[in-house]
């Protein structure tokens, strides 16, 4: 039973560490995004969405590590 929870636990904490980190890469790439004039966004709907909007400006697509969608448009 102990080692039953001690698993758990384990998987636990690796699902938030994971969590963290992603929300930490966004919020650092948000951060170095606004300096540079550039709006960055991680999911489809909001890829297309930023897609329209970049209508004077270089739109950006990749996949993450962790799989995601990303982008941005960087305002010429």
């Amino acid at each position: 039973m102990k080692r039953l929870i001690a698993v758990g636990m384990a998987l636990l904490s690796m699902t938030l560490l994971s969590c963290t980190t992603k929300q930490a890469q966004h919020f650092v790439g948000a951060a170095i995004a606004d300096g540079a004039d550039t709006q960055v966004r991680y999911s489809a709907s909001q890829c297309r969405t930023l897609r329209m909007q970049c209508v004077q400006g270089d739109f950006q697509e990749w996949e993450t590590s962790e799989k995601e969608m990303g982008c941005s448009c960087k305002k010429l």
